[in-house]
């Protein structure tokens, strides 16, 4: 049986008219005349601008959330490749000292593997006994002190007696410069020396001898040796040591004797350092300048 749309007094609604709102725009239309179809019309563009705002708020909204989403999936997929270009690289391992393993200790706050630590302990006191052991004291020459003597060196022994002390005990340079028997044409010179002992240990200085020599005249000198050969320097001290020098001064005035003594270079021989009451350990020679500044005197 076929349906029948509603009707009023026998007149039928046609589809899809909604009933009340098509009487209510009637009445309006009644009631207020002209006015009420204005009202009515107004209405209706109410309704129908409320529904355009709406349709253009939802799709300004709707852009906004895809353009958000758009630059939320670019970012996401940025950190992604950056976390596969990390992933491709080997992790960097920091080259330091701290990540080795084994003790350490803090120096300066800086952790340093405790064996190294040793090993620097070890190579610093090696270097500090090597130094108290070996390297030699300094010599600087004592201007004031040093002298010439015109004694008689024949008074108690001959030439050829003195030719064998000579050869025994100093360093003999010259055989030729020891040729005359007068007692006049020879000097014994002392040369004195503070001698700066910076070593823990005493030290001993048996011996010098001649390195070189600037003067022209340098074969008159006869023999360089030692006037005590048991001087000793105890440990961090000061002490004094004498060279004994023999010249032939025939023919010879004041400032060429001093020459012969300006620019010269002497050296220890057999220097020790004693390390216990019966153990010496030998140190490396010692070189000596004399200064250019000493003056001696032939005397009378």
């Amino acid at each position: 049986m076929a349906k029948k749309n509603p009707s009023m007094g026998g007149l039928e609604v046609p589809v899809g008219m909604d009933v009340n709102q098509e009487l209510g725009r009637q009445l309006i239309g009644d009631s207020f005349g002209k006015g009420g179809a204005q009202m009515s019309n107004q209405i209706n563009m109410l309704a129908s601008s409320d529904f355009a705002s709406a349709s253009t708020r939802y799709s300004g909204l709707e852009k906004i959330e895809n353009l958000a989403n758009e630059r939320a999936k670019a970012k996401r997929e940025e950190e992604l490749d950056f976390m596969k270009s990390i992933a491709k690289k080997p992790a960097a391992t920091r080259k330091t000292i701290d990540n080795k393993p084994g003790a350490k200790i803090k120096i300066a706050g800086k952790y340093i593997p405790l064996g190294k630590f040793i090993v620097i302990c070890v190579v610093i006191l090696t270097i500090l006994t090597s130094l108290a052991l070996f390297v030699p004291p300094v010599f600087v020459t004592n201007l004031v002190d040093s002298n010439s003597s015109n004694e008689n060196i024949f008074a108690t022994k001959g030439i050829n007696e003195l030719r064998v002390e000579y050869a025994d005990k100093y360093s003999m340079e010259e055989n030729d410069a020891f040729n005359s028997e007068k007692a006049e044409n020879y000097r014994e010179v002392y040369l004195k020396f503070f001698v700066i002992n910076m070593s823990v240990f005493q030290t001993r200085i048996p011996q010098f001898e001649l390195a070189t020599r600037n003067s022209t005249d340098a074969d008159r000198i006869v023999y360089v040796g030692s006037d005590n050969p048991h001087a000793t320097v105890q440990p961090f001290s000061k002490g004094e040591v004498t060279v004994k020098v023999l010249v032939n001064v025939e023919g010879l005035n004041d400032s060429e004797f001093s020459e012969i003594f300006r620019g010269m270079v002497l050296y220890t021989v057999d220097m020790d350092r004693k390390v216990t009451k019966s153990t010496f350990c030998p140190s490396i020679p010692a070189i000596i300048f004399v200064s250019d500044d000493i003056t001696l005197s032939l005397g009378a």
